[in-house]
């Protein structure tokens, strides 16, 4: 026969066990949403806090607590700057197949960013990135498949990748295709199709656009030419500040 007090303790285990476990799965999301909290803040002071509880979150298997607190240690916010340390979390989180941790661990493992160099790696994560949507993982690989100087060049996949980078709108993609299609580097040459996308990335003030079509347009529109490299230069872009003083 059980006893009545054994019973009663083993009634109040059972109700107590389902809620235990809720709190084990939102404990992760508020100490994400108080570290939000203290870093929106603007206080300082108050990062170390929430690198904190970030880390808290990260161990209690939070794929977005080990994101954040991987940007906070790659940056060095609320303690000392540990690339090393944001690859580990960074890592954790991409093996949970969180796109943005596995775009900034490809970029890491493919410039060497206070990490040991992996390009191999590298184009796995941002290839499984890209695949998700993340514009800048596939504009970063196609990039790097276009330059030819990390890894092995290879057009095709440059194309295939700033396309899909460039149907997201992304400025970089749309002046790297446009210089590709200007130069009939991987794709058949058109200065139609150049100018359509070169024009598409200065609409988004790309400064490195405007000298690319000032080129291109200087003998038919001398006058848009000369203010698309105004404008540049005073964007920044050394590049047009030179072609100004000549």
């Amino acid at each position: 026969m059980t006893h009545p007090i054994r019973s009663a303790l083993l009634s109040l285990a059972l109700a107590v066990a389902p809620l235990s476990a809720a709190m084990a799965q939102t404990g992760p999301v508020a100490a994400i949403a108080r570290g939000d909290a203290l870093v929106e803040s603007g206080d300082p002071a108050k990062l170390s806090e929430a690198l904190e509880l970030y880390v808290s979150a990260a161990e209690a298997g939070s794929v977005w607590g080990q994101y954040k607190a991987a940007e906070m240690y790659y940056e060095g916010q609320g303690t000392e700057q540990d690339r090393a340390r944001a690859a580990e979390l960074y890592g954790d989180a991409a093996d949970q197949g969180n796109a943005w941790a596995q775009y900034k661990l490809g970029g890491m493992l493919l410039t060497g960013d206070g990490i040991d160099p992996l390009p191999s790696r590298a184009v796995e994560l941002l290839d499984a990135a890209g695949s998700q949507g993340n514009i800048w993982a596939n504009y970063q690989l196609g990039d790097a498949y276009l330059q030819g100087d990390v890894i092995a060049q290879d057009l095709t996949r440059a194309k295939f990748y700033l396309e899909r980078a460039a149907e997201q709108n992304n400025a970089w993609a749309l002046l790297r295709l446009g210089e590709m299609y200007r130069d009939g580097r991987g794709v058949t040459k058109s200065l139609t199709d150049a100018k359509t996308l070169l024009e598409q990335s200065v609409a988004q003030k790309n400064s490195f656009a405007m000298v690319s079509l000032s080129e291109m347009i200087a003998e038919d529109e001398p006058e848009r030419a000369k203010a698309l490299l105004s404008e540049a230069a005073e964007l920044g872009n050394a590049a047009a500040q030179a072609k100004l003083a000549e």
